[in-house]
This record gives structure tokens, C-alpha cells and sequence, in this order.
């Protein structure tokens, strides 16, 4: 996930945001949590309007040893429910108010509670019909600057950091992390106007007319953490050679053909060094406007624009792909820097070895340390916070940064080869189960067979690390 996109997996799994001026203070937050099975997603849009309506299918599992009577879901704050079934077809009592989230004052989500006359029994499964209508407005003032989202001919996208669509969650953010990321199948059916075309990641399941719009169907490839739905007048480029596809638009078709050689040749070079990822055999990138993020899914990357234009943005192309090689955390509240910090490290060591450009690594860790200096040393409270408890302290951006030096002095410390099959020999043996950070430093420590013990201490259990940026030590004192 991109830097400028750096909170899209809270926004996911803790829903849109507005002024707090009108907001409606929600209860605290209860338990259990229910998890997604399946969704099955109809969606009309109508521009005219500026509006989205739907009906989403949805089953859910219960996980939990004790039975569950009630399902928490959140929807966009200008979206409203029009009504919720059982597959019986009976209506579900249900409530419905704007909350504001009890840790981040900003961020409102219209909160449902639907009652369930039978509750699920443990191991037991449900499955709802949920109408639904309204508008999307963007989240901007609740700190989501990338979330532009509105009904716009041009281009219109929706998605979970937009809570375009109803899913299961709290008005809690962290809450709804510490339930871990969703697994699911789904289907969407879209209709939108003749003039303009929908990109999904998943496999599209046909094209069908429907009076003055065309429907699009498309079916996940793999089980899937978020839906994500881009409208506008795109070209498709579809390889010959394998799976992939590239949705972009009508004046980047050249902008097109660099991004999808930069997908095989990146794809490439990791399945080299880390062996063969589940996740490349069908890949689709999808090109958005610049300033919406970029973000990596199971079998899809959104892109922004920039990275079609200009050669020299397609680093964020391989920090994308890289996410590929990275396995689920299994931590309630996840530091991230093994994942983002190890993806912002190989964005630009993958930018060296396919664009011959010499030293570009050293070049962005200089300008990294710089940046953390500064933020150090007018932060105490980030200075003072290890970075493996960067996701409970709520500095999960910082991953990013110290994370990608992290991961350039390691680098240094145990050579190329024994870090890179490190971190092939993880992926594979977490690849299913998932695993928590402090799994993936024992496990890198076991693979490069040499004591890190100390190394780790200064970095991700303690803040010695941080201390020594601030006071201003340079790279060269960092390797030392």
C-alpha cells in the first residue's frame, strides 16, 4: 500500500467519515463479531441523481463459542437502508443512526443493528438481504484525503475505505482491526451507461444489456478482504501471454504498455528471489485519478495516473506487486513494518535492477532518515514508541519510513541472498496460516542462521533506534 494511502486498510475496516459538527455519538462498542462468507452486490447507479443504490446479499459466520443475535454493519453516512430480509424473504427488525467512531471523533459511518429472531449458533452461518441507497460525498475532512469518492461520470469508484457498500463492523476503529481482515467470495452486477465500462479484479463473468444501461458480472478469483468497483470510459489491455489485464484510459494506452511490462518484469524478479507467489497467475491493475491511492488486493492493484505517465513513478507499481510476497497478520493491532516498510525497501531495490538506476536505494533511504530526523525530533511520543508496537500506538504510517531503514540495514548486515530467501522461506510456510511480526523476525532470524537478537532490540523492541535519528546519525552510522 502506497505511502499517500497509508491509512486505506483502517478506512476499510472502520468506514467513512464526515464532519464531526453533526455527528451522533454511538454506544460502546459490543461483541461478538460476525465474519463475512459471501456477498453478492447489485448495484444501479444513477448519474442524473448522483446517486448508488444496491441490494447486497450477504452471508455471515459465526466464529465465536457463544451464540450471535445480533449483526453490526456500517454503510456510508449518507446512505440509509431501506429494508433487510432473511432468505425466507421476512423482514428483519433493524435500526439505523449516523455515529461518530468512540476513538476518531471525525470518522461517521451510518450504523446498523439488525435483530435476529434466531440467533446463529456457533459454527452456524446467516444470510441477509440489505436494500440500500444514498449518496458519497468523500471523507477529506476526517483526515482521508485519498477518499474522493462521488457519482461522477468522469470516474466514479466505490469502495470499502468509502463504506460504499454495507459491511460488517463497529463504530470503533480499533475494534474492527483487531477482527483481522475478511475472506470472502463475491459477486457484483453493475449497471452503468453504454458510454462507460467497469473494472473490477475479479474474472468478468459477462456483459449484458439492460434498457438503456449494460450490466456488468464479475466473480472473485480468490477469496477476497475488500471489493472494489472503478467506472469510467476505460480501454481493457488483456495480455497474450498470461492472465493479466490492464483497465487504463483512452489517453494512457502507451502509459499502459510500460505498466504492463513493468508487471512482468517485477513479478518477474520477486518470483526469482522469493519464489512463486498463488497470487500472480490472474492480475488485473486498474487506473484511477491521481490522488485516489494506489492499493494492492488479492488479485488487483488500483493505480494512480501518475505511474502511467511518468517512467519515474513506476516504483509504486513494485511496491504494489511486492505485497504479493506478504502473508496475513496474525497481530490484532499489526506494526506493519513487515510488510509496508519491506515493500517501501524493495519498491526502490526493484526500481535499481529493472531501470538500471544506480543507487536509488541508498538515494531514497537518505531522504527517509531526513524525513524521520525531522519527525523525531518534534514527535517525542513517535521517537519514544518501539516499532513493533507502531499499530497499538497508532503510528502505522511511520512503518513506511523506519521500516524500509530497517529492512536497508538488515539488508547490509546479512547480504542479498540470505535476506531475500528469508523472506521466500517465510512467505511459504506462513502463506496460509498467517503469522505476527514477531514470527517473521524469529523466523528471518532462523533462515539467515546468525544472532539478530541485538539488531532487533535497537529496532522493534525498543526506540534506541529512533533516538539515534534523532540525534542525527547517518546512514553510514547505521550500518555501523
Amino acid at each position: 500500500m502506497r505511502k499517500y494511502a497509508a491509512v486505506m486498510i483502517a478506512a476499510f475496516l472502520c468506514g467513512g467519515a464526515v464532519s464531526a459538527r453533526a455527528a451522533v455519538q454511538g454506544p460502546a462498542v459490543q461483541n461478538p463479531f460476525p465474519k463475512t462468507l459471501n456477498i453478492v452486490l447489485d448495484i444501479r447507479i444513477n448519474y442524473g441523481q448522483e446517486k448508488v443504490a444496491g441490494d447486497c446479499r450477504m452471508t455471515v459466520y459465526n466464529p465465536e463459542a457463544g451464540p450471535i443475535r445480533r449483526i453490526p454493519l456500517i454503510l456510508y453516512r449518507l446512505m440509509k437502508v431501506l429494508s433487510i430480509k432473511d432468505d425466507r424473504n421476512l423482514d428483519l427488525p433493524f435500526t439505523q443512526a449516523v455515529r461518530s467512531f468512540e476513538d476518531w471523533e471525525k470518522l461517521q459511518a451510518n450504523c446498523i443493528d439488525v435483530s435476529l429472531p434466531e440467533p446463529i449458533p456457533p459454527r452456524g452461518r446467516r444470510t441477509i438481504a440489505i436494500r440500500y441507497e444514498g449518496y458519497l460525498e468523500g471523507y477529506a475532512d476526517a483526515g482521508m484525503k485519498y477518499v474522493k469518492e462521488r457519482v461522477d461520470r468522469a470516474f466514479t469508484i466505490l469502495r470499502p475505505d468509502c463504506l460504499a457498500y454495507p459491511q460488517v463492523g463497529y463504530p470503533s476503529w480499533k475494534t474492527n482491526r483487531s477482527a483481522g481482515l475478511e475472506s470472502y467470495d463475491y459477486i457484483i452486477n453493475v449497471a452503468v451507461p453504454y458510454s462507460l465500462a467497469v473494472a473490477n479484479g475479479g474474472r468478468l463473468m459477462g456483459i449484458a444489456p439492460s434498457g438503456e444501461d449494460k450490466i456488468y458480472s464479475y466473480k472473485n478469483i480468490k477469496p477476497a478482504w475488500r471489493i472494489d468497483i472503478a467506472i469510467a470510459d476505460y480501454r481493457a489491455m488483456k495480455d497474450e501471454k498470461s492472465d493479466f489485464k490492464i483497465f487504463h484510459f483512452p489517453d494512457d494506452t502507451e502509459g499502459a504498455r510500460r505498466v504492463l511490462k513493468s508487471l512482468h518484469d517485477s513479478i518477474g524478479l520477486c518470483t526469482k528471489w522469493f519464489g512463486p507467489s498463488e497470487l500472480t497467475e490472474a492480475f488485473t491493475i486498474i487506473e484511477v485519478p491521481e490522488g485516489f491511492g494506489s492499493q494492492a488486493d488479492v488479485t488487483s492493484i488500483l493505480q494512480t495516473r501518475d505511474a502511467f505517465l511518468n517512467m519515474d513513478q513506476m516504483h509504486q507499481i513494485y511496491h504494489e506487486i511486492s505485497h504479493l510476497w506478504n502473508v496475513t497478520s496474525l497481530d490484532p493491532l499489526p506494526p506493519r513494518f513487515e510488510s509496508e516498510g519491506l515493500a517501501t525497501f524493495l519498491e526502490y531495490f526493484i526500481q535499481e535492477r529493472l531501470e538500471n538506476r544506480a543507487g536509488a536505494l541508498q538515494k531514497r533511504a537518505q531522504v527517509i532518515l531526513e524525513r524521520l530526523q525531522k519527525e523525531f525530533s518534534s514527535n517525542q511520543k513517535a521517537r519514544d514508541t518501539a516499532m513493533i508496537d507502531y499499530g497499538r500506538e497508532g503510528f502505522s504510517d511511520l512503518a513506511y519510513r523506519e521500516g524500509m531503514l530497517f529492512f536497508y540495514v538488515l539488508y547490509h548486515l546479512v547480504g542479498e541472498e540470505s535476506l531475500f530467501k528469508a523472506i521466500g522461506s517465510f512467505y511459504k510456510k506462513f502463506r496460509i496460516s498467517g503469522a505476527t511480526a514477531r514470527q517473521f523476525l524469529d523466523d528471518v532470524e532462523r533462515s539467515v542462521g546468525r544472532d539478530l537478537g541485538a539488531f532487533y532490540q535497537d529496532w522493534v523492541y525498543s526506540s534506541a533506534a529512533s533516538k539515534r535519528i534523532a540525534e542525527g546519525a547517518s546512514l553510514a552510522d547505521l550500518l555501523r
